[in-house]
Order: structure tokens, then sequence, then C-alpha cells
């Protein structure tokens, strides 16, 4: 929520949610101080553990990081597992079409799921989403941080966007600031500065994303340049949209129909005659979607639309700090 002048009733929601804060305040502490007593205890997996978290709502864009992961140990002669919560159905699908050859395991149970990639001779272990789930004790802990909203109004949920306190980011190896490419070199430097001040020994990578390719409902692969100058509609249920549009707009798209859904949303039918209408009325040269969506949308009649449309892949690039975060990442497999 906003920090804005506004009335009454907009103060009085405010202070309930800044309650509802403290609440979840109170819980969050409670759990960290029992891990720091030990009456919580982590559990000690025998293979490498690398977890890729964040501590906001919203999308970070921790998928791209954890399929680089993934690569990077694979290129290296590991044989590395993901364990992945699977809300919503998507990313874990999503997932197993990115690393064909790679074992994806999905669950909330994620030390039954690590055992079970230890057992399948799996010889490192990638935890997604894994900053607040820490039954398991691991080796590196990767935050990602959105490089445009970072912490929002700085208050916990459900009043702002942070999942835990600030401080809570101690508990990091490496911090990873995402979408650096859509603030300007006065931004870059005040948050990096913020983070070195704050945590000075906890080096920081900054990101962004790279469109890599599209391709068609065939399967049919298509250079990025492609969409230069046509117009485009743009659907997609990710947690940052905006985001999705600037990197196509760069493309050199024109966007004359976005349809935004919330993330992890579930298609239906009705979405896509709607859709299908829309686009013949503002006169559509393809349909853009992501990857994580299409996994979802492919299952349903896209005959209206499926000439029209194109799933994009996207990749990660290092803008600086590459070194110091893959020093880490060869730490623990070192020996």
């Amino acid at each position: 929520m906003k920090d804005e002048n506004s009335g009454f009733f907009d103060n009085l929601i405010k202070g309930v949610l800044r309650i509802l804060s403290w609440i979840y305040y109170v819980a969050i502490k409670f759990v960290d101080k029992s891990y720091r007593l030990g009456i919580r205890r982590e559990i000690k997996i025998s293979i490498p553990v690398i977890s890729v978290g964040n501590i906001t709502l919203g999308g970070t864009g921790k998928t791209p990081l954890a399929i680089f992961l993934a690569e990077y140990y694979q290129a290296r002669g590991k044989k590395p597992a993901i364990l992945i919560r699977g809300y919503g159905g998507d990313e874990n699908r999503l997932l197993a079409d990115e690393l064909a050859d790679i074992s994806i395991f999905t669950g909330q149970d994620r030390v039954k799921n690590a055992r079970m990639a230890v057992a399948r001779k799996n010889d490192v272990i990638i935890l997604d989403d894994a900053f607040q789930h820490r039954r398991i004790r691991r080796d590196y802990n990767i935050v990602v941080l959105d490089s445009v909203s970072l912490f929002g109004n700085k208050a916990l949920v459900p009043r702002g966007i942070l999942r835990e306190p600030v401080s809570s980011l101690g508990r990091a190896s490496a911090f990873v600031l995402t979408k650096a490419d859509m603030i300007g070199e006065t931004r870059k430097n005040a948050v990096t500065e913020m983070l070195k001040s704050s945590f000075p020994e906890i080096p920081i990578a900054l990101t962004c994303h790279r469109p890599l390719s599209f391709s068609d409902v065939t399967g049919a692969s298509y250079p990025v340049e492609t969409i230069k100058g046509w117009q485009i509609a743009v659907v997609s249920g990710i947690g940052d949209p905006d985001y999705l549009a600037f990197l196509l707009e760069r493309q050199g798209a024109n966007i004359v129909l976005r349809r935004d859904y919330m993330d992890h949303y579930q298609y239906t039918q009705k979405d896509i005659d709607r859709i299908s209408r829309d686009v013949l009325t503002r006169k559509v040269q393809k349909i853009i979607v992501t990857a994580k969506d299409y996994v979802k949308l492919k299952n349903l009649n896209l005959s209206n639309i499926e000439d029209k449309t194109f799933i994009l892949k996207i990749g990660i690039d290092f803008i600086a700090g590459k070194e110091g975060l893959i020093a880490g990442l060869n730490s623990v497999i070192s020996g």
C-alpha cells in the first residue's frame, strides 16, 4: 500500500494493516529466535545446497537465475537438482521444459525431496524460493532483489511487500539485483552503496533479463529482432508485467494491447476467447506470451490465435559482480 495522504477510511485500513504487520513481525522474530537458540534445527543434507530466494512479494526474477545456476553446475560436470514448491504449477513445468535433463523435484516437503535427490545421485541441490525455508541448511544463500521496487515502503506484509525485516538480509551469502537496466546510474550506485554499508561482507551482482528468442506454437524459433516495428499484444500472468513490456518495447515493438493477469494466473477458455476478439479489433500482428504462461495456455483451445502467438524465452545477463557470485558458487563444490 502506498504511503500517500488520504482520507479517514484509507488511514483506518492502513492502521489495521500496520497492526497485522506487527503481529506478523512477532511471528517472524519468534521463528528466527527459535533457530538461533537451537529450538528448531536445520537439517544438513549430504550434498551442497544453494538457495535462491527473496524477502519481498512479487516478481523479482528468481526463475531465470535458478536456470542459470543449474546450467552453470551442469557445465562443470555436476548433476544438479532443483527443488521447487510448485505453487500455481507453472514454474515447475517451465523448469522441466527448459532443463529437460535436470531433475526437478516438486512439493512442499523439501527435506523429503532433498533426500530423494541424494538417493538419485544428484550432487548439488538448488532450492527455489527458499530464503524463508530454513529447515534445510544451505551452503550458499542467494537473495534476489528487485532494483526498481527494492523494499517498497519498507513495511512487512500486509502493510508492505516485505516477507521479512531488511535486517534478515544478514543471512545472505550474495545479493543479486535484477532489472538493473530499468534504473539509472545514480539509483544503481545508491542501492549498491546502501547494501554495502549495511552488509559489507556480502558480494553484490547486478543483472538484467534478456530476451533470447521467440518460438511459435509449432516450436519454430525466431530471433528477437523479428518483432521490431510490429503491432503486438502482450498477455502475461507474472509478477512484473511492466518489466516484460519494457523488454519488448526495447526490441522496437509497438504494444497496442496488454492483458496483465495476476501472478500464477490459471487461464480459462473465456480469457482466450476475449483475447481473440480484442486482437482483431486492435489489428495485432503478434501476441507475445512468456514461456511461463504458455505452459498453461497450451492446454486450452488456441485455434483462433495460434498463428499469432509467439512464446518469449528469457535469460539473465550480468552487468556487474558476476565474478564474486561465481567464486561463491565454486566454493561450495570445491574439494
